[in-house]
């Protein structure tokens, strides 16, 4: 028997101070850093209060300086080999069409070295300085690798893939790059020679093998460029593997019932660092190149992210945080824990946010789905609750600061964050069970996720809502058209609604993607009709808010616009906020604030307690 909490607790909830006005430009986002190769400097990507930049902090006095001021987002520095520049990408307002620049590390004006209207990303400097190379989808929105003179000339295009080239990384002779082919459908690492040649070095059959599969800067080479890591998922789970270059020999280094991810190698070549997941914890672990039992580096909470070794071999950075800490970016020397870069300096108010504990539910076909438990203090308890399905889909929800379920906890909501069938961090087999498949079962284990909620008394039936980014956009509206009943109130963030216009108009390497997933719209019409929310409006029972961004090369706005547009006509509760200067997810504080404030309103409204 279902079992709610008395309502006049919902009468006698403390004053809300978790707010979005109140806190987001208190508390800074970070992105991918680089160290200078004498270990004095960091550079560093962060949003400290409206648009993302670049700072360099001096790790001696601590003194930093922000390295370009910009009013576009500045992101993802590498310093040159003699310390003396960083790379830097920045595109217009979130369209994702990235252009290079050279900055002197120092402070100074800016180069653009690319200046194209195609995207321009993931500078790498080689080794001697000379050039650099990047990805680029500037021939026929198919991403490849190129390589560039520093001091100018013509670009070369090294690869010529039509599936998408996304992670890079010189070998220490300069001579060649390794890279990554595929977005999730049998990748393969590949070796481009700066005379032109392209070898297949790691593929193996019906699977899927990559530099990193990981945020953050590929590190893979071995100090002698001998060998290179890579991980795969060959034996289902992802593994860490190397591959000897001169007898074209693999050897696995850990194995184990843990998906691994970012192998760096150590400079004297002794270690390799990765991260480890289990259950959605990510820790940073090493292991002696030639084997062995793996020791670990940061916390067994929370999730570690975008290691690097320091210069002199002797510590590791990385990115560490959990549901209930910010992100920091950390220095480890032996067990010795240095914080040098904090997340503000504002406290946290403890007694409004929540520590989820981890739960498993069955779906529809008896599958065992894990989900994190969000639980408001009882002095905030609303009586009502929100399932919160993730993006990607091929994502997982992991433990690590999203100050997106701490607002929902705070106003008093209780979330459940499902990790359903298709995503990442439980093995190949349970990634590949959504291929053909997008918005079936997936939809389902979402759906049986806010039946959970319901039957375990989390909230009355009518006080359940849904809230999504992205592909958890788009899994909004499949839910609410495919279990009407169920639902209170519904936030679409970001998402796609029709898969015959979405895979003509999104990105290239997202088509790729699609239809390697779902097929293509000329063959598999029925398929993409069967999963298109565009087409069963008339199912929808709950008011539901819709949001978009103007330049957005993922999902693009034309997809809500549609929604909007199609329910208005129909009679249907809803509302729009459309982000003019802004992609995927909005970048600026002011429209992140707007946009939380906007969805945190619409659930309050519609699963009050009056409700």
């Amino acid at each position: 028997m279902a079992r709610y909490p008395a309502p006049v607790m919902c009468t006698r909830r403390r004053k809300v101070t978790f707010t979005p006005k109140r806190y987001l430009r208190k508390i800074w986002q970070l992105g991918n850093f680089d160290v200078s190769p004498d270990g004095r400097f960091l550079a560093y990507s962060a949003n400290k209060g409206e648009q993302w930049t670049v700072y360099v902090k001096d790790l001696r006095n601590g003194r930093e300086k922000v390295l370009v001021r910009s009013d576009q987002s500045v992101l993802n520095p590498e310093f040159s080999p003699d310390g003396a520049w960083i790379a830097v990408q920045s595109d217009f307002e979130g369209d994702e069409n990235f252009d290079i620049y050279v900055v002197p590390a120092k402070g100074g004006e800016p180069r653009n070295l690319t200046n194209n209207p195609a995207d321009e990303a993931f500078p790498r400097w080689s080794p001697d300085g000379r050039r650099i190379a990047f990805l680029s989808n500037r021939d026929r929105d198919r991403d490849n690798l190129f390589v560039m003179d520093v001091a100018g000339g013509e670009t070369k295009k090294l690869t010529d893939e039509e599936d998408i080239v996304n992670e890079l990384a010189w070998r220490p002779d300069g001579r060649s790059i390794a890279f990554t082919v595929g977005v999730g459908n049998l990748d393969w690492v590949g070796l481009a020679h700066l005379n032109g040649e392209v070898e297949r070095l790691v593929a193996f059959p019906d699977s899927e093998s990559q530099l990193s599969m990981d945020l953050g800067r590929p590190e893979p080479w071995s100090p002698d460029g001998r060998e290179l890591a890579f991980v795969s998922n060959v034996h289902d789970r992802i593994d860490l593997g190397a591959i000897d270059l001169d007898k074209r020999r693999v050897r696995w280094i850990v194995e184990n019932r843990w998906d691994k991810s970012m192998p760096v190698w150590s400079p004297d070549g002794k270690r390799i660092a990765f991260l480890e997941n289990h259950d959605g914890r990510i820790q940073l672990r090493t292991v002696s190149s030639a084997g062995g039992r793996a020791r670990a580096v940061s916390p067994s909470f929370g999730a570690a992210s975008r290691p690097l070794w320091h210069p002199d071999g002797r510590g590791l950075f990385y990115h560490q945080s959990s549901f209930v800490r910010p992100p920091e970016l950390l220095l480890q020397r032996g067990t010795r824990r240095t914080r040098l870069v904090g997340h503000g300096s504002e406290r946290l108010p403890r007694g409004e946010l929540a520590a989820p504990k981890l739960v498993w539910y069955t779906s529809f076909d008896g599958r065992k789905i894990p989900a994190w438990l969000f639980v408001p203090p009882k002095s905030r308890a609303r009586n009502a609750a929100v399932v919160d399905p993730h993006g990607g889909p091929e994502a997982q929800v992991l433990d690590e600061w999203d100050v997106g379920h701490q607002f929902l906890v705070a106003q008093g909501f209780t979330v459940l964050a499902p990790n359903f069938r298709g995503g990442t961090g439980y093995g190949r087999a349970w990634r590949r069970l959504s291929d053909k498949d997008l918005g079936g079962g997936d939809m389902k284990d979402v759906i049986a996720g806010g039946r959970w909620l319901i039957e375990k008394g989390y909230c009355p039936p009518n006080r359940l809502g849904i809230i999504g980014v992205s592909y958890g956009g788009y899994a909004v509206a499949h839910c609410l058209e495919q279990a009407p009943e169920l639902w209170a109130a519904g936030v679409s963030i970001a998402g796609y609604f029709n898969w015959f216009t979405a895979t003509t108009n999104e990105r290239g390497y997202l088509q790729k993607y699609d239809r390697w997933k779902m097929g293509h719209p000329d063959t598999d019409a029925d398929l993409f009709r069967r999963y298109s929310p565009i087409f069963y409006l008339d199912r929808i029972r709950a008011p539901v808010l819709f949001t978009g961004g103007a330049h957005d090369p993922r999902c693009p706005v034309t997809e809500a616009r549609q929604m909007v547009d199609a329910m208005r006509k129909m009679g249907k509760t809803i509302d729009y906020l459309e982000f003019p200067d802004e992609g995927h997810w909005p970048r600026k504080i002011s429209n992140q604030t707007r946009l939380y404030e906007r969805a945190i309103d619409w659930l309050k409204r519609f699963l009050s307690d009056e409700g």
